[in-house]
């Protein structure tokens, strides 16, 4: 059975373990600010008022993703990955409606993300939950691999 739950102290190394052998061979480079984010996910997300969660089927976590809070502008997920093995099991959008439901609890107004043209799949899912193209908003950190930036109400 799929869960998500925020991260636990013991998870810590869980969410790097899946997201940084997922970034690269996806031919993409971990920039400083992703380094400095992995070494404690749970704690960066949490200082700006966002959240770090794990998806895990049985003991095996399957996926991740994080919520950083932006201030009036809202928050954005970031860092979203599944596990090629449990890509199709609704962990994806499980995660996605996660964030979607925290910053909507969290008071929004908006959640936004950073993506890439290459993740054709995960674009696809995001528009068919509502998000749109957007411009990035105040106090985002656009990333130098961003090339789609998008946004859904919350």
């Amino acid at each position: 059975m799929l869960t998500i739950a925020p991260m636990t102290p013991e998870q810590t190394h869980a969410f790097a373990a899946i997201w940084i052998p997922w970034l690269e061979g996806m031919g993409r480079v971990v920039e400083a600010e992703d380094a400095a984010i992995m070494a404690d996910p749970a704690t960066y997300y949490r200082a700006s008022g966002g959240e770090a969660f794990l998806a895990r089927i049985g003991d095996e976590t399957v996926g991740a993703v994080a919520v950083k809070g932006l201030g009036e502008s809202g928050f954005e997920f970031c860092k979203l990955v599944v596990t090629e093995g449990a890509r199709g099991s609704g962990a994806g959008r499980a995660l996605v409606q996660q964030c979607l439901d925290f910053a909507a609890a969290q008071g929004g107004p908006a959640l936004y993300l950073q993506s890439f043209k290459a993740l054709e799949v995960a674009l696809g899912l995001y528009e068919r939950m509502g998000f749109a193209d957007a411009p990035a908003p105040p106090g985002m950190n656009v990333l130098a691999r961003t090339q789609v930036i998008m946004a859904k109400a919350v």
